[in-house]
């Protein structure tokens, strides 16, 4: 019988995380070529990541779909933490059918990553990896709400849990380091740091020429948030009001704007897809229209996260302007700038009104030269070789 390995998402529906799990399911079955890849997730995601992998040649690969536990716009604990614990168990029987030792999965809920570690007390031939995203900011208590301080406790108790042949994975080697003073030293130990892998290919169908060279196009993009800091925008619309109004800058945002950001809006910021699903091919040809990807991020909310939204401006080669947080400074340490990283919001004002004037150029054009040296270095390719020595 083909050893299997089982790649399970049970925390993410629809098209949430789909890139990232394309490429754990894309270089787990190439690295093991002679076994049986199962991917099981939520259906809607299964359909997003099939796409998205159509052209790549996996023979080995399987998909389990399963129904949706829990409404993304209701967000209801008790359909959130039990659905997840049912296909955890469900997952187990997957495995237990397959004869299966090793199960990757691909991102947990507090809840479930205590649920699982509880269950591997009794289940302690089986290899569990994994691989941890923004939950890992439930760990700092300062600014956080009760739920999540509880949250952060729970997520500690399971890492305390965990078994000798369980191992953990972290998206830059920045988030591992900022673990130090969060984690035992026993846990720290069972955490390994690879790049957070993207597929950096592109359809040219989905890619648009810029329409207007004189008006200076700057978009967030993704979900708008408090969080994020995404009410900034709305503030640097009120700073620049007679660029906008006379055409020379334009600020919009790509992607679901939350109520909570109702009230910052000011109609100097344009909204596009903000209270639609916007597709992928949507997404990536409003991308490309844009001159720079704006974003808030500080060490908040990006202490512990990688961000996937600064490998799709790579993949897109659309250089960045970003308040500084200390993810953005190792990728820009290790692989060169690619784009302005400023101290504070008057710090982002002043480079916008420089780019207006004409600006820094011969700058943007390094900025995109990183990003293709960067795209040429970590592919799929180069990162699943140390993704294999980890598994």
């Amino acid at each position: 019988m083909k050893d299997t390995i089982v790649i399970s998402e049970v925390s993410h529906v629809g098209e949430v995380h789909f890139q990232v799990n394309s490429c754990f399911v894309e270089m787990i079955s190439n690295a093991y070529p002679s076994g049986e890849v199962i991917f099981i997730a939520e259906q809607n995601h299964i359909k997003a990541v099939k796409l998205n992998l159509q052209f790549s040649n996996i023979p080995n690969l399987k998909y389990l779909p399963y129904e949706a536990f829990y409404d993304q716009k209701k967000f209801k604990w008790r359909s959130r933490i039990i659905g997840e614990w049912r296909q955890i168990l469900k997952i187990f029987k997957v495995g237990v059918l397959h004869k299966n030792e090793t199960f990757i999965w691909t991102c947990l809920f507090p809840t479930g990553h205590l649920f699982l570690n509880i269950l591997l007390l009794f289940k302690r031939k089986t290899k569990h990896v994994i691989i941890l995203h923004g939950e890992l900011e439930f760990l700092k208590i300062k600014g956080k709400r009760k739920s999540e301080i509880l949250l952060g406790v729970i997520l500690k108790l399971a890492f305390f849990l965990s078994s000798k042949r369980t191992k953990y994975i972290v998206l830059g080697d920045n988030i591992k380091k900022s673990l130090v003073n969060l984690l035992s030293y026993s846990t720290l130990n069972k955490i390994y740091s690879i790049l957070h892998p993207y597929n950096f290919s592109v359809n040219k169908e989905n890619i648009a020429e810029k329409e207007d060279h004189n008006i200076l196009t700057i978009g967030s993009i993704g979900t708008q948030m408090v969080s994020k800091n995404s009410n900034c925008i709305y503030d640097l619309g009120e700073y620049f009001k007679t660029d906008i109004i006379n055409n020379k800058i334009n600020l919009l945002t790509i992607g679901r704007v939350l109520p909570e950001l109702h009230n910052y809006q000011n109609g100097l910021v344009k909204n596009l897809y903000s209270d639609s699903f916007v597709t992928q091919e949507n997404f990536e040809l409003e991308i490309s229209k844009l001159d720079f990807i704006i974003f808030f991020y500080d060490n908040s909310s990006y202490k512990l996260c990688a961000s996937g939204a600064i490998f799709e401006a790579i993949r897109l080669e659309v250089p960045i302007i970003s308040i500084k947080n200390d993810y953005f400074l190792w990728l820009f340490e290790s692989f060169g700038e690619l784009g302005f990283l400023c101290d504070d919001l008057n710090g982002i004002k002043e480079i916008i009104t420089k780019i207006n004037n004409d600006g820094y150029k011969e700058k943007i054009e390094m900025f995109k030269n990183n990003m293709r040296q960067f795209k040429a270095d970590n592919d799929l390719n180069s990162i699943s070789s140390k993704l294999k020595s980890i598994l």
